[in-house]
């Protein structure tokens, strides 16, 4: 007799159970892709390993026993479950999915070329890159923006901190700074962009005072 926290053969189970679903050794064998031999053996099988009959034998004809309908229903929820959970982690596997959202520069540019790697390393992830405005919409997991501030629902960290120059062709203007003044009406077309806007502002106060010194002498 098989120790108590031994278990059964696994194709011993499958065989019985269906033997005692179907109440029919031909019909299991055909559910199960075997023989009505083979259904025989492993249900004889699995009656030594328990040590008590499961079915009442008369001639070809079979009959199950209460213990072995009871033990039937048993198997067939935990079949049902074993493929419940296997059917919700393949789901899982398939159809993980990840959606980042991100401004076009930084997705054409730095994003997406780093993506490959990610992807090798998780094929079961499916990866969705968006370049929308979009980006605190539903279904978006991470949003990559040059954005200051909190978002209500949203874990907020900086990844990178953006360093900018500006230039301008010395024969703009003929090479003064008179095209300072000019300049802030670009900066409120990037109103985003605060470092930009008070340097500019700074050059501007600048120009201003220089102008104004030379007025004065």
């Amino acid at each position: 007799m098989m120790s108590d926290s031994r278990l059964p053969h696994f194709s011993a189970l499958r065989a019985f159970e269906a033997a005692a679903r179907h109440e029919n050794f031909s019909r299991a064998a055909e559910e199960l892709h075997l023989t009505h031999g083979a259904i025989s053996h492993q249900v004889r099988a699995l009656e030594r390993e328990l040590g008590l009959a499961l079915f009442e034998r008369h001639g070809k004809q079979v009959r199950i026993t209460a213990a072995g309908a009871q033990y039937a229903r048993q198997l067939a929820k935990a079949f049902a479950d074993m493929a419940a959970a296997s059917a919700a982690l393949r789901r899982n596997a398939v159809h993980q999915r990840l959606t980042i959202a991100a401004v076009p520069a930084f997705a054409a540019r730095w994003l997406a070329p780093r993506l490959g790697g990610f992807i090798e390393r998780h094929p079961a992830i499916n990866v969705v890159l968006q370049t929308g405005e979009q980006w605190l919409a539903d279904g978006v997991d991470v949003a990559i923006r040059r954005a200051d501030g909190a978002y209500p629902g949203w874990l907020v960290a900086p990844v990178m901190v953006e360093v900018g120059d500006q230039a301008v062709s010395p024969h703009y203007h003929d090479g003064s700074k008179g095209y300072l003044m000019l300049l802030p009406a670009v900066a409120e077309q990037r109103p985003q962009v605060q470092a930009f806007r008070d340097w500019l502002q700074e050059e501007v106060t600048l120009y201003q005072r220089q102008l104004a010194a030379r007025a004065s002498d």
